[in-house]
């Protein structure tokens, strides 16, 4: 089963000299499926995964998430498809300062009146499982980069949603961040079947997908399988990203 499709996406910024930004490009991913887009800079890896949130609205071309097309939808009902289908991580985390950990976790629970008992079993739940339940009580400025980032990984997957949306996830971290953040991703997708679309310019973040997509000026390029050994996969990725002309920085033996 298909949780999402893109199909012939185009995306064109009008001005003086329009600027086309996604070229008919599509593609689909199964549900469970962790997938991930790379690019070299400007490639429209940011704003395909904006017009697939629904933030930016496509010029031509059809997006379907659960089969449904959520552009067509009223403002207020994108807003709640938004709140209840999709799941959010960013590489600036967007916690709330105001709020404790915790109260980050469950904010998309109570905007939708969750009762207080489910939200706290809810709570509690994935916290173990993302290994910060002994910091629900902490603000956002208390904890760490990566204890951050899970935070947000909690928050994007306490209400079950469709498809996780994770928009250069480790960009801010250190590498051992990174590496916790990518594992616990990798997690959710395996133990609860979580669906991921991750956008990063990372070779090993990439590496702990199953598929990565490959786009070049707006257009799909090509897309490789990590079939049983990610060190293989991880190499394949360098490679592309080589004859794309993007960020193949990242040296070859770095130890996965």
């Amino acid at each position: 089963m298909n949780i999402l499709e893109v199909e012939h996406l185009s995306k064109v910024y009008e001005g003086r000299v329009p600027h086309r930004a996604l070229n008919h490009i599509q593609f689909t991913v199964r549900a469970g499926e962790f997938t991930g887009i790379m690019g070299p800079s400007g490639s429209g890896k940011t704003t395909l995964l904006q017009v697939i949130a629904g933030i930016d609205e496509p010029t031509a071309g059809e997006i379907r998430i659960g089969g449904i097309n959520p552009h067509q939808l009223g403002r207020q009902e994108t807003a709640l498809f938004r709140r209840r289908e999709l799941g959010f991580v960013f590489q600036h985390f967007h916690l709330l300062d105001t709020l404790t950990v915790g109260e980050n976790i469950v904010l998309s629970l109570s905007l939708d009146g969750v009762p207080v008992k489910e939200m706290e079993r809810r709570q509690h739940e994935v916290a173990a499982k993302l290994g910060i339940s002994d910091i629900l009580d902490k603000r956002t400025y208390e904890i760490s980069g990566g204890q951050m980032q899970r935070t947000a990984i909690a928050r994007a997957i306490i209400h079950r949603p469709s498809l996780i949306l994770a928009d250069e996830p480790t960009g801010n971290l250190d590498s051992k961040a990174s590496r916790d953040v990518m594992e616990t991703l990798e997690a959710i997708n395996r133990q609860e079947e979580a669906t991921i679309l991750m956008v990063s310019h990372d070779a090993v973040a990439a590496s702990f997908c199953h598929r990565v997509i490959f786009i070049k000026d707006g257009k799909f390029y090509n897309e490789i399988y990590q079939g049983s050994n990610r060190q293989a996969f991880f190499q394949k990725i360098i490679n592309m990203l080589s004859l794309l002309g993007g960020d193949s920085r990242v040296l070859s033996t770095v130890r996965l």
